[in-house]
């Protein structure tokens, strides 16, 4: 497969993030889940309630994060759309804990750092395989991303997308609020015909369908670990020139007794953090089983690099 080369850089849109990539790797963090359930999050329990219950705690793991090395950090609203929120009876609640979670990430950002509002999936199947609405979807994420810009959020991150239509249904939804840098992520398979999303989509169908909607990033999170997103980046880059964002988890999760844990460790990750940047990325960060200590590795690795 031929591989495109990286943007011209001067061609990007004017945003203080992509200026920093234009002088070295922008690091991301990495889980909030992880740390959330390190610090006593139970199974079923909703991890962006604890913005309002557990303000400090939010606080602190974005600093280690930031500590650790990160540019960048997610807000703890992965599950903050009104959808997924009224799973647990808390829909009415979507503004207040959009903003109370920005809000605190703001707090723990350091000058020349940023925040990223973290847009994760409904959890529910899009018609005509389920029964929510592409249009119900679009004005959940719309009024979710609307409460993370009034919250100070410094650009948009749409996550751990198993489907192309509703990653695309975000994505329309945070480009309605103006110019704002919005980065969609799609979470990817790897079979034998090579990468493909839950839903069948393959990385040059998803590539054409992000450049054609305006996302400012492309990129991939969750379900792969750094050996395999080595790949898979080459793919992404075989495909666009837009700048990517690439975040694996911690290697393949191990379950045992019921317990899910990875066993990759930070060094690990950071040796195949350096492929994946050689590869194409400008961003890379972490998801799955990541931690403050993977991310110091990453930065260690990578952080002076152009």
């Amino acid at each position: 497969m031929e591989r495109k080369p990286f943007l011209d850089r001067k061609t990007w849109k004017m945003h203080a993030i992509l200026e920093l990539a234009k002088k070295k790797t922008v690091i991301f963090d990495g889980a909030m889940g992880t740390m959330l359930m390190a610090a006593g999050l139970k199974a079923g329990e909703s991890p962006e309630l604890w913005n309002i219950e557990k303000p400090a705690l939010i606080v602190d793991i974005h600093r280690k994060y930031f500590e650790a090395g990160s540019d960048v950090v997610h807000t703890n609203t992965f599950g903050a759309n009104a959808i997924k929120l009224a799973d647990r009876g808390l829909s009415d609640k979507m503004e207040t804990i959009n903003r109370q979670a920005a809000k605190l990430a703001r707090e723990a950002c350091p000058d020349g750092k940023f925040v990223a509002g973290d847009i994760g999936p409904t959890g529910k199947l899009l018609q005509p395989l389920g029964d929510l609405a592409v249009e119900e979807a679009e004005e959940g994420f719309f009024k979710q991303a609307q409460a993370l810009l009034k919250g100070g959020v410094d650009l948009l991150s749409i996550e751990t997308m198993f489907s192309l239509e509703e990653a695309l249904a975000a994505l329309r939804a945070a480009k309605r609020l103006g110019d704002v840098l919005v980065i969609a992520a799609l979470t990817f398979k790897r079979t034998k015909k090579g990468f493909f999303t839950m839903m069948g989509e393959g990385v040059s169908q998803a590539v054409s369908a992000f450049e054609r909607a305006g996302a400012d990033v492309i990129a991939s999170n969750c379900s792969l670990g750094s050996r395999d997103m080595i790949d898979l980046t080459k793919e992404f880059r075989a495909y666009t020139r837009k700048p990517l964002l690439i975040q694996p988890n911690a290697g393949k999760p191990v379950t045992q007794k019921g317990v899910t844990s990875y066993q990759q460790t930070p060094d690990e990750f950071s040796r195949d953090a350096k492929e994946i940047k050689e590869a194409g990325a400008e961003m890379i960060g972490g998801c799955c089983g990541t931690t403050p200590e993977f991310i110091r590795a990453l930065a260690q690795t990578l952080g002076d690099l152009p």
